[in-house]
Formats: structure tokens, C-alpha cells, sequence
């Protein structure tokens, strides 16, 4: 393991989208704009952090609970969703993602909710589901399900993706998943 680099994180600015989309392109043109307007609508807090004034990952923090048909149905409890962590690859294993974890449950925390939950791939992203379950998140046993999604990159070419998932809850208080 790399050594721990340090960020700054905060929520997107309107002056960041540009050069978000230009750091960032997966996803689509219209992705960081999209989560400006819906951070401004108060629905998300999409979190940059931030390396010698160079941003290096995000997370997007979803208030009102995962989107996802699959896991919606299946939460007994508000559940605010953190989408779509990311880091830059030349930075991953140096804590850039265990602190967008952190920053984003403080602020779910702070927003009042109990729990916080992930989606993470099934097989194909281990790594991530080691953070996850290191940083006390636990299978929420809603089984495993299909995720998809679709955007235009930045030459205008459609793009569509799916990925078998499962999802993770951590209890921000005890780090635990309530029994069913």
C-alpha cells in the first residue's frame, strides 16, 4: 500500500464543472452538471476531493436512498446512498477513498440519518469491497441484482453499461446492519 495522500474534499462549485468534465470524462458530458443542479435542489451532495488543487475522486451522496428499483423496494429505513465513488487510478490505495467515505458519513450524519449504503460489483471490484467492509459496511442481504445505466461520452457516442451488484449498509452509529 502506497502512502496516505491527503485531500482537501468539498461539494462541487458551479465553477468546477468544466473542469470536472474535463478530469473526469466517464460518465457522459452532462454528468457534473447534472449533480450540481441536484445538489443544488438538495437532493445530493456531490463531494470532490482535491490534491494540490487537482481533483482526484468523488462521490456522489444521495439523500433519498439508492435509485436503483432493486434496493429501493427492499429498505425498511432511510438510507441515504453513496454513487458512483471514483478515484483517479494513479491514486487509488493511497486513503483517497476511505476519506470520501468518511466525509460523506459525517455528512449523512449530519443530515440526520442512521445508515449510509453502497452498491459495490459483485465479483468484478474486490478491492472496493474490501474498503467497504474494512470501513464497517455489511451486506444488507438484498441479493445480488443488475444495475445499468447509459450516457454519451464526450464525442457524442452513446454508451450502456450494467454490472451485478450487491448492496452495503453500515450503521453510522454501531457499524453494524439491523436485523430484518
Amino acid at each position: 500500500m502506497m502512502s496516505k495522500t491527503v485531500v482537501h474534499i468539498r461539494p462541487i462549485a458551479e465553477t468546477d464543472v468544466a473542469r470536472l468534465e474535463r478530469r473526469f470524462p466517464q460518465g457522459g458530458v452532462a454528468k457534473h452538471a447534472e449533480r450540481f443542479v441536484r445538489q443544488q435542489r438538495g437532493d445530493a451532495t456531490y463531494l470532490i476531493a482535491w490534491h494540490k488543487g487537482h481533483p482526484v475522486g468523488h462521490a456522489l451522496l444521495n439523500y433519498g436512498g439508492s435509485r436503483d428499483e432493486h434496493v429501493a423496494k427492499q429498505s425498511k429505513f432511510a438510507c441515504p446512498d453513496l454513487e458512483d465513488l471514483f478515484v483517479l487510478a494513479e491514486r487509488r490505495s493511497q486513503g483517497i477513498g476511505s476519506q470520501l467515505v468518511a466525509f460523506a458519513e459525517r455528512l449523512a450524519s449530519e443530515h440526520g440519518y442512521s445508515y449510509l449504503g453502497i452498491s459495490v460489483a459483485a465479483e468484478a471490484n474486490d478491492a472496493a469491497r474490501r474498503l467497504y467492509e474494512h470501513l464497517g459496511y455489511r451486506d444488507a442481504h438484498f441479493g445480488e441484482y443488475l444495475e445499468r445505466g447509459e450516457y454519451v461520452d464526450l464525442e457524442g457516442q452513446r454508451h450502456t453499461w450494467e454490472e451485478l451488484c450487491i448492496y452495503l449498509i453500515k450503521d453510522l452509529g454501531r457499524a453494524d446492519v439491523p436485523e430484518k
